[in-house]
C-alpha cells in the first residue's frame, strides 16, 4: 500500500473531530476496563467474560468493512478497504488464540459468533451499531466509525493492555504463549496506520459541513458503545464476593461523574430542537 502512506493536509474541521471525540476516546483509555487489564487487576472470569462477549464483533468486524466497499467511488478507497478485510480475516481467528490462552474453548466462543447462545444486551449494540452505518450510512460515516473510531480506539487500547497480559502467567486456567499476545501485538501496529488512512477516506467523502457533522457523530458512538461493551463484558463475569465491594461501588460512582462531566465537555454537534416559528423550546425525550 505504497501511496497509502502519503498522508494529506488535514482541513481545519479535522482538528474539530479529534476534539471532539477525544473526552470519549480518554474515557475508554484511561477507563476502568484498560487500567484493569493494564494492572492486571481483572479477574481471569473478567478477562475471559470481555474476550468472549466481544468475539462475536470481532468475527463480524470484516463483514462490516465488506459493506462500505460497496460504497466505494475511488481506487484509494477500495485497495484499503480490500487490504483490511484481508487483516481481520487473519485477525477473528487471532482472537480465538488470545480466548483460549485465557482458558477459553473454541466451541463456545464460536457458538456465540454463530447465534446459538445470546450475546449481553450492551455488547450485541455494538455490533448492531456497526451493521447499521456501514449498510444505510454513507461512506464516511462508515470508516470514520469503522476504521477511525474502533480500529484507532483499538490500537490505542492495545498498546496499553497487552503489557499487562503477562502478569497473568501462572494463574490457574491461563497459558501465556506468543499466540496469546498475537491479537494485540498486531492491533498495536496495525492500528496505528489504519485509521491515518482511514481518515484520508473520510476527507474525500465528507466535503460538506453536515456531512462532516455526521463523521463526528458516528465516531464518537462507536467509541462510547465500544467503552460500554468492554465494561459490561468483564463486570458481567465478576466473582460474586466482588460485586458489592467499596472499590467496586467507587467505580461505579467515578464513572458516572465522568460521564457527567464528558456531557458538559463538548456539546457539539448535539443539537436543540426548536419550532420554527418561534415557539418556546421544549425538551425532547
Amino acid at each position: 500500500m505504497g501511496a497509502m502512506y502519503e498522508l494529506s493536509p488535514n482541513p481545519t474541521w479535522v482538528d474539530s473531530l479529534h476534539g471532539y471525540v477525544k473526552p470519549y476516546w480518554d474515557a475508554l483509555l484511561n477507563g476502568d476496563f484498560a487500567k484493569g487489564v493494564s494492572s492486571a487487576q481483572l479477574t481471569v472470569p473478567e478477562m475471559q467474560g470481555w474476550i468472549l462477549q466481544t468475539y462475536p464483533f470481532i468475527h463480524a468486524f470484516p463483514k462490516f468493512l465488506a459493506e462500505a466497499l460497496i460504497k466505494v467511488e475511488d481506487d484509494y478507497s477500495r485497495a484499503f478497504l480490500i487490504d483490511n478485510i484481508r487483516v481481520e480475516k487473519a485477525h477473528a481467528e487471532h482472537w480465538i488464540w488470545m480466548g483460549m490462552g485465557f482458558g477459553l474453548k473454541r466451541e463456545e466462543m464460536l457458538d456465540l459468533a454463530e447465534g446459538n447462545k445470546p450475546v449481553l444486551r450492551d455488547v450485541q449494540s455494538l455490533t448492531d451499531w456497526l451493521w447499521y452505518i456501514n449498510t444505510k450510512g454513507s461512506l464516511a460515516e462508515a470508516v470514520a466509525a469503522t476504521s477511525f473510531g474502533i480500529e484507532g480506539m483499538t490500537g490505542d487500547l492495545a498498546r496499553k493492555v497487552v503489557a499487562g497480559f503477562e502478569s497473568y502467567r501462572g494463574r490457574p486456567g491461563v497459558e501465556m504463549g506468543p499466540k496469546t499476545y498475537k491479537w494485540m501485538r498486531e492491533h498495536s501496529e496495525y492500528d496505528d496506520v489504519h485509521p491515518k488512512i482511514a481518515l484520508e477516506i473520510i476527507k474525500r467523502y465528507a466535503t460538506t459541513e453536515r456531512m462532516q457533522m455526521r463523521v463526528m457523530l458516528a465516531a464518537k458512538r462507536s467509541i462510547q458503545l465500544l467503552d460500554q461493551a468492554l465494561h459490561v463484558g468483564y463486570q458481567a463475569y465478576t466473582p460474586a464476593d466482588g460485586l458489592l465491594g467499596p472499590s467496586t461501588e467507587k467505580r461505579a460512582a467515578d464513572r458516572r461523574s465522568d460521564r457527567r462531566v464528558i456531557a458538559q465537555l463538548l456539546p457539539f454537534p448535539d443539537r436543540r430542537f426548536a419550532d420554527r416559528r418561534g415557539r418556546a423550546r421544549r425538551a425532547v425525550a
